[in-house]
């Protein structure tokens, strides 16, 4: 594949490990973000500015990089909730994709859901709502507690768990604010134990490899936001629901039009049985995807997601586990502030226990309080030989990091 391009849609921090597997694939790699200092530019073969919720424009600049005597052989991204972007692209330049009609049921979450609803797909209630006053209506016909959340927004943002009648215009005007449409939904709260799940949709068969248990030990603490503090795999839920997992994410898949293709989910296991509560047409972020899953299980996701965008035969059989080992994911939680320098980075990468670690801050900048998952200022990954070794490992190596961080 070395005279062959793959084009990734967002430069992130993340987005520097897809573009380190197109590299180890003997791929060009070409680049677009709207952030002119974007990470992966570094590491990128080619790059353009282009937003990556810009669609006409992404793909002004890949034409554009092709009349300048570049190629363009696939395009995807990963860790960035835009499939119509890429979508779009993969349609105007004639490459493998799964058509804007797909991309778009996969984009917003009500017109995903009404499609769930329609092949009968286990899911949580909901209603769009359209002011405060229909959302005190709909909040007294599901019951409380609901969740509150933009109908087409990213990362968590915006998204509110909501326990008093009180709470709910205040939260309205918070997803509204999040929401690029100005469009606001609210979903039954399904008490039980999460997934972040996600593979590969071949021929209309689903292959799961992926999936990890949501940790949400932080959850009072930034209420009523829904923060997530990483997770851990393998699972201890996936052997007794193996079989219901893919069945539902095949339904899931199928009911967005996506035949062929990657799928990430956002499951609940509720009263013992799973249902969905949202399917994105991505790899996902937070590091799941792109490090914990090829440390816990073999199964290198980023390399598979190249090759379907390349059009090439994926195998089912390389999505099988390789191997069962324990990884876990935590995110630092620092007091809001002005950053004056954070230490302790180097001894946590050195630590035979790390897989990845990183910062996402510098000094100067400013930590907000945090409301989603962008918010998080750090992270790790860590391994251990049993799922309580690593979690305990992860929660050990965040705690490295010192922070000196100043009121404002």
């Amino acid at each position: 594949m070395s005279n062959k391009t793959i084009m990734i849609i967002g430069a992130a921090q993340e987005h520097g490990l897809g573009i380190q597997a197109g590299h180890d694939l003997g791929l060009t790699v070409f680049v677009t973000d709207g952030n002119p200092n974007s990470r992966g530019f570094a590491e990128a073969d080619a790059i353009a500015v282009a937003s990556t919720y810009d669609p006409e424009t992404t793909l002004k600049v890949a034409r554009d990089y092709i009349a300048r005597g570049g190629r363009i052989d696939g395009v995807m991204t990963l860790a960035a909730d835009i499939p119509y972007t890429v979508a779009y692209v993969a349609e105007g330049l004639g490459l493998p994709g799964i058509g804007i009609e797909t991309a778009l049921n996969a984009s917003e979450k009500i017109r995903m859901k009404q499609h769930f609803r329609e092949k009968a797909i286990p899911m949580p209630l909901f209603r769009g709502v359209v002011d405060n006053k229909h959302l005190l209506e709909m909040a007294e016909e599901l019951g409380l507690p609901v969740v509150v959340k933009p109908v087409d927004s990213r990362g968590g943002r915006g998204v509110q768990l909501i326990k008093d009648r009180a709470q709910l215009p205040g939260a309205y005007g918070i997803a509204r604010g999040y929401s690029p449409t100005g469009r606001v939904m609210v979903e039954q709260y399904l008490p039980g134990p999460q997934l972040s799940v996600e593979g590969f949709v071949l021929d209309e068969k689903a292959y799961i490899p992926a999936i990890f248990d949501r940790n949400y030990e932080c959850l009072e603490q930034f209420a009523p936001f829904i923060v997530e503090d990483g997770g851990e795999m393998p699972s201890i839920y996936s052997r007794r629901y193996w079989d219901e997992i893919h069945a539902v994410m095949k339904q899931a898949a199928l009911a967005l039009g996506i035949k062929t293709g990657v799928i990430k989910g956002d499951l609940v296991i509720h009263e013992g049985r799973v249902k969905v509560i949202e399917v994105a047409a991505r790899l996902s972020g937070g590091f799941f995807g792109t490090v914990a899953t090829p440390v816990s299980c073999g199964v290198d996701l980023a390399k598979t997601n190249i090759n379907l965008s390349l059009g090439n035969r994926i195998d089912p059989k390389d999505l099988n586990h390789k191997f069962e080992r324990a990884a876990a994911i935590r995110f630092a939680f620092p007091k809001p502030g002005r950053v004056k320098c954070v230490t302790g980075l180097d001894q946590v990468l050195q630590d035979p226990a790390c897989r990845y670690a990183h910062i996402f801050v510098e000094p100067d900048n400013v930590i907000e309080r945090i409301t989603n998952h962008p918010r998080r200022p750090a992270v790790v990954v860590a391994e251990g030989l049993s799922l309580g070794e690593a979690i305990h490992n992860a929660k050990r190596l965040i705690g490295m990091l010192q922070w000196e961080i100043e009121s404002i």
